[in-house]
């Protein structure tokens, strides 16, 4: 995702890319940050701390580093997923100080989608089951997805629910299912971007909801939408449906 931003950023009017990190003594360090992208030379290389010069921070990294960031009081935009409520607690306390733009998906298409989930979701009602199946490529750590659990929150919202109360992260033995309940499931292989299917389940329809991502392009694209928003913010931890508004 690094990379994809990078490039993202070099042809992007309007965006100028001032740095990029990466790991403590990674073979990258010092690296030009448009050739490591596959672009032509930019003249800015990667180092283990952000620039000075950043007007905002683009974070798809991890739950550490993410939260370690926050001290440079710079605009951010976290597409970082993982983070533990702890965590969580340090970038709404940041938040009171610089503008932050937290969602664990970035596209467009994804956040357009949560707002359908929510009103089918209420529509529908306690008659339909809804199961959230999510897909990733292997190399992916923190399983369900922040976008799974983005997307069954929705849900569980438009039945006036708890997500905390209802979610089953999937079954094995003797696992009847219960009223109300939304199930969870994570598949991991290959090289998919990403998957994530809402099924709505009753005695005589089914309902599908589907969105697939073809390119990582489409996430960093929506940081980018992001940071041309937080770059002017208020102080304040804002969503891309906040970022999508002032479109």
């Amino acid at each position: 995702m690094g990379r994809e931003i990078c490039r993202a950023a070099l042809e992007t009017e309007g965006i100028e890319l001032s740095g990029g990190t990466v790991e403590e003594g990674a073979p990258e360090l010092g690296s030009d940050l448009g050739e490591l992208c596959g672009s032509s030379k930019a003249g800015v290389t990667a180092t283990e701390d952000p620039p000075a010069s950043a007007e905002v921070l683009i974070e798809f990294t991890t739950p550490e580093a993410t939260v370690e960031h926050l001290s440079y009081h710079r605009p951010h935009v976290i597409g970082t997923t993982g983070l533990s409520d702890g965590q969580l607690a340090k970038v709404e306390e940041a938040s009171q100080e610089v503008p932050v733009v937290r969602a664990p998906n970035m596209s467009v298409g994804v956040n357009l989608l949560r707002e359908v989930v929510r009103e089918i979701s209420a529509k529908l009602g306690a008659d339909y089951d809804i199961e959230v199946v999510e897909a990733h490529h292997k190399g992916k750590k923190d399983a369900p997805s922040g976008t799974a659990l983005f997307l069954a929150h929705a849900a569980a919202e438009g039945r006036n629910r708890r997500l905390e109360e209802v979610a089953v992260y999937g079954r094995e033995g003797l696992s009847p299912r219960q009223e109300g309940e939304i199930g969870i499931h994570a598949l991991r292989g290959g090289a998919v971007v990403g998957e994530h299917r809402l099924i709505f389940y009753a005695g005589g329809e089914e309902i599908e909801v589907i969105h697939r991502a073809l390119s990582r392009r489409t996430f960093a694209d929506g940081a980018l939408r992001a940071a041309r928003f937080v770059a002017n913010a208020p102080p304040g931890l804002y969503s891309m449906a906040d970022v999508l508004q002032a479109l």
